[in-house]
């Protein structure tokens, strides 16, 4: 199974509205960490962990955003990723021991990111 989450982000603004500029102007994140090979699986870790709450985040976001609303980037309220999570626990257990340090310093470094990008203020785009 492919993880796309920025095509399917990218799908979800598509379909609840936002045109090809709105969504080429949204700020991507300026100081992504660098990734070595042994800390792949952090990066995956970050990744496929944020799909794992989809059903609970897709309830409130659908409160939210209503009916009609898209949510492709949670892998769907059925966990679309579910499988590709066991796949990846079976693979740490059995491969990623080696690399533990690596992996956990990347998912670090990923969550420093977001949270510092996060907090940087949200710049509005008027339509």
């Amino acid at each position: 199974m492919a993880i796309q989450r920025s095509s399917d982000l990218r799908e979800d603004l598509r379909i609840m509205g936002a045109t090809a500029g709105e969504i080429d102007a949204l700020k991507r994140c300026p100081t992504p960490p660098s990734i070595s090979r042994a800390g792949l699986r952090g990066y995956i870790y970050v990744i496929l962990g944020s799909t794992l709450g989809a059903k609970v985040i897709i309830r409130q976001l659908r409160a939210v955003l209503g009916l009609e609303a898209s949510f492709c980037f949670y892998g769907d309220e059925d966990g679309r990723y579910q499988t590709a999570w066991g796949s990846f626990r079976l693979e740490l257990e059995e491969i990623g021991r080696e690399d533990v340090d690596a992996i956990c310093a990347t998912a670090a470094g990923i969550f420093d990111a977001y949270a510092t990008w996060f907090s940087e203020p949200a710049l509005r785009i008027e339509g």
